[in-house]
């Protein structure tokens, strides 16, 4: 009697035999959740170093690196100085030890692979990405329109709509 309160939304996935709980949560061993994370890093310096061959590697690396620390990457994008992660994440994950996993992890890789192109904007060994970064819980949103914002991010009516000249002006529409 203990999991009549879930009976009508559990299923057994009949190839792996776990129980899933339908309606987008998740079940740990003693849990059900459903904590997701819009997470956001820069580039040092906000420079336009990624392109489009780079974000893929770091989604697909960030994706890998997810699943090493039990959570799931739902969404992810680039742009050419920054990248939108959408993570879901067990309770006994802290989004600061993923977040820090991710950067370190993601810089590492894309020195190794990208190093020319890297330097041709950042100094030596510098770091890739920025020391600050965004996280927020999806609560107050719906998850399609988390996503929505974020597989919008290298479309042309999102670019940046301020520019930098000793203070921030508003680009003329």
């Amino acid at each position: 009697m203990y999991y009549s309160i879930f009976s009508e939304s559990m299923q057994t996935d009949v190839l792996s035999g776990e129980t899933i709980i339908m309606d987008g949560y998740n079940r740990g061993s003693h849990s059900v959740y459903q904590l997701t994370y819009h997470i956001i890093f820069v580039t040092k310096c906000r420079k336009r170093v990624i392109t489009d061959e780079m974000g893929d590697f770091m989604k697909n690396h960030a994706e890998y690196l997810c699943g090493r620390m039990n959570c799931k990457l739902l969404s992810a994008e680039t742009d050419g100085d920054h990248m939108h992660l959408l993570v879901s994440m067990p309770p006994d994950v802290a989004p600061v030890r993923l977040i820090n996993s991710l950067k370190s992890n993601l810089s590492k890789e894309v020195h190794i692979y990208y190093r020319e192109h890297i330097e041709k904007y950042l100094w030596g060994d510098s770091p890739f990405w920025s020391a600050s970064y965004f996280c927020a819980t999806t609560g107050s949103v719906s998850m399609e329109t988390v996503k929505k914002y974020i597989e919008e991010q290298r479309t042309d009516e999102h670019k940046r709509k301020y520019t930098k000249s000793g203070k921030y002006k508003k680009l003329k529409s």
